[in-house]
């Protein structure tokens, strides 16, 4: 069980991508003290878990009332992190102007969809349909739990390791998301047929 929980929960942190989303929260807040910083980040850390939360204990109600099958949320779901991963591997521009970086954020897009994006609401539906509650509980509050630490401590470790080693950071963690990606391509044409 053990085992399950970590490996649930660093899947999770890869989709939650903090270290690839570092530069965006660093770059979107850089104008902040540093008590600023620190509570805007708890806040939408928050706001991100309550949403993933949701997902995991009605994610599987939602999809029945929109008539999804779990092999279509599989297929689906590894699509999604395959276009992220190749985001995170080949990088995008940024679309945030310093118009949007005057305004504190809210829930937009800190929360949603930086942290509780597309892809982690799809993988968290599919632990639960995998794995028992517990697991995906535990692992969720693991992920979560590190990928705010992470965040928290973003404006030093921006400095220390510099935009170099953040961008291979995030081409690692996005080369590793594509092979995940495959992976639950695989098993969700595999159960579609079984």
């Amino acid at each position: 069980m053990l085992f399950q929980i970590l490996s649930t929960a660093l899947l999770l942190l890869l989709v939650m991508d903090p270290g690839g989303n570092l530069p965006m929260f660093v770059s979107l807040l850089r104008k902040r003290s540093v008590e600023e910083y620190r509570r805007i980040i708890l806040r939408e850390s928050l706001i991100a878990l309550a949403v993933l939360f949701l997902f995991l204990f009605f994610g599987e109600a939602i999809l029945e009332l929109l008539q999804v099958s779990q092999p279509s949320l599989g297929i689906g779901g590894a699509v999604i992190l395959f276009l992220i991963s190749l985001k995170m591997v080949f990088g995008a521009p940024v679309m945030y102007t310093d118009q949007n970086r005057e305004k504190e954020p809210l829930v937009v897009p800190l929360a949603i969809p930086l942290l509780a994006g597309p892809s982690a609401i799809t993988t968290i539906i599919l632990v639960r349909s995998s794995q028992p509650i517990l697991v995906g509980a535990t692992a969720l509050l693991l992920a979560w739990g590190a990928a705010t630490l992470i965040l928290l401590i973003g404006r030093w470790l921006a400095r220390l390791l510099g935009n170099h080693v953040l961008e291979a950071m995030e081409s690692l963690m996005g080369f590793l998301l594509a092979i995940i990606a495959v992976e639950m391509f695989v098993k969700g044409i595999r159960n579609l047929f079984t």
